[in-house]
């Protein structure tokens, strides 16, 4: 009977605040990503009204459009610091709720990421038409798989924020709690290295289409 007073009862529930810093910083690049895409929707109607298809134009419109998701990554990159930093003290203290699993920083990383590739393909199908020249017609030829793309990281990504909030709060299942918190906190750093290398990618992108549109 003291033997099992002595075993200290295993938690029955998934911290809070480790699930909410980490998918808060999932969750800004994919709104940061469709406020992205539809202003870059914008910028295809406005170049369709006014007849704009120069690269002048498109490098002007996606440098601006990609403020969005510039500041939402950057932002991600701060605050998932701090997911890190919890994971790190987790790891090292007892607590009387349960880390999240590597699973689930796996899951709601990889969705946080997804609108974000979504626009850079669509953004990489326009700017090669645009100043490769590919193909006949210009624009008007991918203009229909730009758009789809668009739409889709739109949707998305709003679904995203919206999963990613609710994961943070809701009860999880016994699959999502951690068992190995070191396995948890490389997963942390695997997602952090995500965002950390799509921030350098769209810093590079928006720093070379302005240089471009300062040629014109």
């Amino acid at each position: 009977m003291m033997l099992e007073q002595e075993i200290p009862a295993a938690p029955t529930r998934v911290s809070i605040l480790a699930r909410l810093v980490p998918v808060l910083s999932y969750a800004l690049p994919s709104f940061g990503a469709a406020v992205t895409a539809f202003l870059i929707i914008s910028v295809l109607r406005a170049m369709r009204t006014a007849e704009m298809a120069g690269a002048a134009a498109v490098a002007a419109g996606i440098s601006e459009a990609n403020v969005a998701i510039l500041v939402c990554l950057y932002l991600a990159i701060a605050i998932g610091l701090g997911g890190v930093v919890i994971g790190l003290v987790r790891m090292f203290t007892s607590t009387t709720t349960a880390s999240p699993s590597a699973w689930f920083f796996l899951i709601t990383g990889v969705l946080g990421l997804v609108p974000v590739l979504t626009l850079w393909s669509a953004q990489s199908i326009l700017l090669g038409v645009v100043f490769a020249r590919a193909g006949e017609g210009g624009v008007a030829t991918v203009a229909r798989e730009i758009t789809l793309l668009l739409m889709a990281t739109i949707g998305v990504g709003l679904i995203s924020v919206l999963f990613q909030m609710a994961s943070a709060f809701v009860p999880l299942p016994r699959v999502f709690r951690a068992k190995r918190k070191w396995a948890s906190f490389i997963m942390l750093l695997v997602m952090q290295t995500g965002i950390i290398a799509m921030t350098i990618l769209y810093h590079l992108r928006t720093a070379w289409l302005y240089s471009e549109y300062q040629k014109y």
